[in-house]
């Protein structure tokens, strides 16, 4: 899907009010092909990346420009992207000193304060050869303010959300079909991709691990195993799959082989009422940490978390998420981020057993005016096959 012009151009808009408050001239941005911050270019261009770092100025006023690896990319960026100008990185020094042409971009609007956001998405590469062609002044960081602009969406961007989530339950259901005592956990995903292919997925994110206890591990953990699933394993399975524009969904679920334990009965519906109880917390005027609050106390009181010592760093127990598959705020404790209508959280706490099960799924929910809105719509409850 094309994001229409006039939504692009609305992000510029309230990507300048933050410029402008924080007295910034030009900005500068872009990212790796990493899943967790190419997402800047999609939400500032429409442009998706597809391997190498790749840049884009906005100025406070001025032309947007793109600045792509190669013209492949150029010729993608000026058919579907949204940019007023794209140029191409000269190839002898894209690797050498690829900060010269976005600096010169930069110096073309005068002297003024530069801005950089999305520092962990870019290279060291690429940051000192721009600040050696800015003359030796570090930009400020922006990245904070970018990150307050982008966790609150806009209703397109809400729509593609749910659209995303829907993709990828719709895409669970499907896989379902394929996963029983005999059959392979690789062939099985292999169906769903497809499916989720067919159905308009653009970024396909799988984790999958399988056996006689529920636990989380990468999908190249399950191509070493080459599992097949026999009476009584347990599946612990994760989609995160982009869909129309590029945004994320995410449904993480266990499925089990045949009658679950009821210790993992008695988890997982625990784990549901954590969720249940951090998405009762949200609401205007409170805070990203208050809902970690609410599911951590959940999850001691039923013997699945222990209260944190002193000093000890709290765990996260979700994200938002939007045009990149992770993004802030990082629902933990402590976090005083203020909750506005339009922030995504993905809600996921994590209960762990004595014998080393360790079980979680995925609720993902929208702020409104008044709390909430659940965008999942999978039951609290293990899937059994």
């Amino acid at each position: 899907m094309n994001v229409p012009q006039e939504e692009i151009h609305g992000r510029w808009r309230r990507v300048r009010e933050e410029m402008a408050d924080a007295g910034v001239d030009v900005l500068v941005t872009g990212a790796s092909a990493q899943m967790e911050f190419r997402g800047a270019l999609r939400y500032l261009a429409n442009y998706v990346l597809p391997v190498f770092e790749e840049y884009l100025v906005l100025p406070l006023t001025g032309a947007v420009a793109l600045f792509t690896h190669d013209a492949a990319g150029a010729d993608y960026a000026a058919r579907y992207g949204a940019t007023d100008e794209v140029r191409i990185v000269p190839g002898h020094e894209y690797n050498s000193d690829p900060g010269r042409c976005v600096a010169e971009y930069v110096r073309s609007f005068g002297p003024g304060r530069v801005g950089l956001a999305g520092q962990a998405g870019l290279s060291a590469n690429f940051y000192l050869s721009l600040l050696r062609h800015l003359g030796g002044v570090a930009p400020v960081d922006f990245t904070p303010r970018m990150n307050r602009v982008r966790r609150v969406q806009s209703p397109l961007e809400i729509r593609l959300s749910e659209a995303a989530v829907r993709l990828n339950e719709e895409t669970f259901r499907h896989y379902l079909q394929f996963v029983g005592p005999g059959r392979r956990e690789l062939d099985a995903i292999a169906a769903a991709s497809r499916f989720a292919a067919e159905a308009g997925a653009e970024e396909l994110y799988w984790m999958a691990a399988s056996g006689p206890l529920p636990r989380l591990a990468y999908l190249a953990d399950a191509r070493q195993r080459g599992h097949v699933w026999c009476g009584g394993d347990y599946h612990t399975i994760v989609l995160e799959h982009s869909a129309e524009g590029g945004y994320f969904g995410e449904t993480t679920h266990l499925i089990s082989l045949g009658d679950p334990d009821p210790r993992y009965v008695r988890a997982f519906a625990a784990v549901g009422e954590a969720q249940r109880a951090a998405a009762a917390r949200i609401r205007p005027g409170a805070t990203v940490g208050e809902l970690a609050d609410a599911a951590e106390a959940v999850l001691i009181e039923r013997g699945y978390a222990r209260p944190r010592g002193a000093g000890e760093p709290p765990a996260a127990i979700g994200h938002g998420q939007g045009a990149d598959v992770w993004e802030f705020p990082r629902i933990v404790s402590g976090d005083a981020t203020p909750i506005e209508p339009g922030m995504r959280f993905n809600i996921h706490p994590l209960a762990v057993l004595e014998d080393g099960a360790r079980i979680t799924s995925c609720d993902c929910h929208i702020a409104t005016q008044d709390g909430s809105r659940r965008l999942s719509t999978l039951p609290y409850e293990i899937a059994v096959v």
